[in-house]
């Protein structure tokens, strides 16, 4: 029996066993999915022991995404671009890292018939998932890209394509955007009672995009439902991505 996974750290609420599980099951693949809740302080040595124990492959979640990358031997696109990796495949035993994180977002947006060609997006975080967010909106062709965040120094390899900062303290007029996405696990299952931002002013033409999927409904949600504004949550996204990460590991099946 072979194996992947899913590391990270406080993940229990997590919903990646039973859809990979599912999938490897209907579509006949010697896999199972496990769940590697594991301390900083250990990554390294996990990583270094995956070629030898069976695991063709694991995702990686909070808070690891942009701590693994020191761990391995490669970066694929656009893992490199964005420096932060949410899915590990071992291969001839090199480590090599991707961001499926980049690709199930785009998805997800097409999925919920979102088109972001032209329009003013704002993107709630600084991490490895809105570095993905990041890079999947300017590739979509938006128009403007501003970010909310605690740290300049946290996108600086990033700033060139982000037209405006905002500070979380800062309570936000988002009359003219399109689309706000919150990247934070505010909101989420260790953070329920959590909302990222805080508004003054919103359109209800605006879509508020949580990539929180537990709970189905989140805080950040309820924040944009109140003005009249469509609300989803990243459920589609979690297996849009999956599915990617799936999809790698088959080719070294």
């Amino acid at each position: 029996m072979n194996y992947s996974g899913l590391l990270g750290r406080n993940i229990q609420y997590t919903l990646s066993p039973p859809i990979h599980n599912e999938y490897y099951k209907k579509n006949n693949i010697d896999l199972e999915y496990r769940i590697f809740d594991i301390q900083q302080s250990e990554v390294k040595k996990f990583l270094e022991a995956l070629p030898n124990n069976n695991i063709v492959g694991v995702n990686v979640t909070i808070p690891y995404k942009e701590y693994i990358i020191d761990f391995l031997q490669e970066l694929a696109y656009p893992a490199n671009m964005i420096k932060a990796v949410n899915t590990v495949v071992i291969n001839n035993n090199r480590l090599i890292g991707y961001n499926t994180d980049y690709f199930g977002f785009i998805e997800s947006l097409k999925i919920n018939n979102i088109n972001l060609q032209g329009k003013k997006s704002l993107i709630i975080g600084s991490g490895g998932a809105a570095k993905a967010v990041l890079y999947g909106v300017k590739d979509l062709g938006v128009d403007e890209i501003h970010m909310v965040l605690r740290k300049k120094e946290s996108i600086k390899d990033h700033s060139i394509y982000i037209d405006k900062f905002f500070s979380f303290e800062e309570e936000l007029d988002l009359g003219d955007y399109d689309i706000v996405i919150n990247c934070t696990p505010l909101g989420g299952a260790n953070y329920i009672e959590n909302c990222p931002i805080k508004i003054k002013n919103c359109n209800k033409n605006i879509v508020f995009y949580d990539l929180n999927y537990n709970p189905k409904v989140t805080k950040f949600m309820e924040l944009g439902e109140k003005y009249g504004a469509r609300a989803i949550n990243g459920m589609d996204m979690l297996y849009s991505q999956a599915y990617k990460a799936i999809e790698i590991w088959k080719e070294i099946l």
